[in-house]
């Protein structure tokens, strides 16, 4: 099946490369400040993990743009960027947090200081020499930056909740980067992505991904074109998106099955299960029609 599913062709534009970097390092830088400002203003702190989450996707957001402006089509290359920009978002964060400590007045105990300024170099001061900033790390976690139940987190416990801080933040935009950018098709004639599109109608729920798959090798697209009717009404079928690019005689096509699933509450739960992804076509589709009804076969 070699050359069936479309693959990256690994390519890495050098332009790309400078693009992606600055596009890249800029949004997380950015994601950061966002990131401190709003674990400084809101107090609290059970939200922490889902503005550590926000952060961390964010960050993988920001590399799946930066790689689409650069159109890289290297996965490796995406990945060694979401880990710096991991990195680089944790790291920031805790110099500019570390650098409103140092202008911090006033607290409310327990280590919560209430009022601060930012200073530009301060910031840069902090970011800039990180064993002064690790060597910060040490004494806040000797006071505790927060309190729980009117008990100061410091010790041990703190470094766990900056350890699993530090997982999500580093974490996300890895995980994000296992199918970012770099893994969706790519017209190499046209030098650009390609346009994606969902097909109207719904089709038929695909019961052999494999045997569709071998009819759709040998040309035979007549399963492409067994739509339900308009007015059925099943919770079960498949839907369909097609990747191409004008005057690229190659397109890709993905499928994937719907099904509603009724819960404990006996509510129905939509279900997605792409059986079909990336599937080479070199057939005509019409590209001017929003469906498949003109495909030739």
């Amino acid at each position: 099946m070699e050359h069936l599913y479309y693959k990256p062709s690994g390519k890495i534009p050098v332009k790309g490369i400078f693009i992606s970097l600055i596009t890249s390092f800029v949004i997380t830088v950015i994601l950061s400040i966002i990131y401190i400002a709003l674990q400084w203003f809101i107090p609290f702190i059970y939200l922490n993990i889902f503005i550590a989450a926000g952060l961390g996707f964010g960050i993988g957001g920001g590399v799946f743009v930066a790689i689409g402006s650069g159109k890289i089509r290297n996965t490796k290359y995406e990945f060694v960027l979401a880990v710096l920009c991991g990195l680089l978002g944790w790291y920031c964060q805790w110099a500019l947090f570390v650098s409103l400590m140092s202008e911090a007045e006033g607290n409310m105990g327990g280590g919560m200081w209430v009022r601060s300024s930012f200073n530009l170099t301060g910031f840069w001061y902090i970011l800039t020499h990180p064993e002064i900033l690790f060597q910060a790390m040490l004494s806040l976690n000797d006071v505790g930056t927060f309190t729980l139940k009117h008990n100061t987190i410091s010790g041990t416990l703190l470094w766990v909740v900056w350890v699993i801080e530090a997982f999500i933040i580093i974490g996300a935009p890895i995980l994000f980067s296992l199918s970012g950018r770099s893994t969706n098709p790519f017209s190499e004639q046209n030098d650009q992505w390609m346009e994606e599109r969902d097909v109207e109608g719904k089709l038929k729920t695909v019961t052999d991904p494999d045997q569709m798959t071998e009819e759709l090798n040998t040309g035979n697209l007549k399963s492409l074109k067994q739509f339900l009717p308009v007015d059925d009404l099943s919770n079960d079928y498949a839907t369909l998106r097609i990747y191409e690019s004008p005057g690229d005689p190659v397109s890709y096509i993905s499928v994937t099955n719907i099904s509603h699933k009724a819960d404990k509450k006996g509510e129905l739960k939509k279900e997605t299960n792409t059986v079909i992804e990336y599937l080479r076509i070199t057939a005509a589709l019409n590209y001017e029609q929003p469906s498949l009804q003109d495909i030739n076969i």
